[in-house]
């Protein structure tokens, strides 16, 4: 299975200059939730995805991180990652 995404992020980027991604908010340090991003972080270095962390302290407020996945939102290389 890696092998097949891999070749279609290899694809992606050569055909339409685009990079897909994977943007991870952590919110507080819970192990169980960093070591399973941790995994998919792996796998997606693996296929040549672009990665962003954040790391919030467990004090965010609602509106603390809302204001974190906008300006993910609002990142043309999360969004739509393009090569250079």
């Amino acid at each position: 299975m890696l092998e097949e995404l891999t070749a279609e992020v290899e694809s992606l980027k050569a055909n339409h200059g685009v990079v897909p991604g994977l943007a991870v908010v952590i919110v507080g340090e819970r192990s169980d939730s960093k070591a399973y991003v941790r995994m998919k972080k792996l796998a997606a270095k693996k296929i040549g995805f672009h990665s962003v962390d954040v790391d919030m302290p467990a004090t965010a407020t609602q509106s603390e991180i809302l204001a974190e996945v906008e300006k993910l939102n609002a990142d043309p290389k999360v969004g739509a990652s393009r090569c250079r």
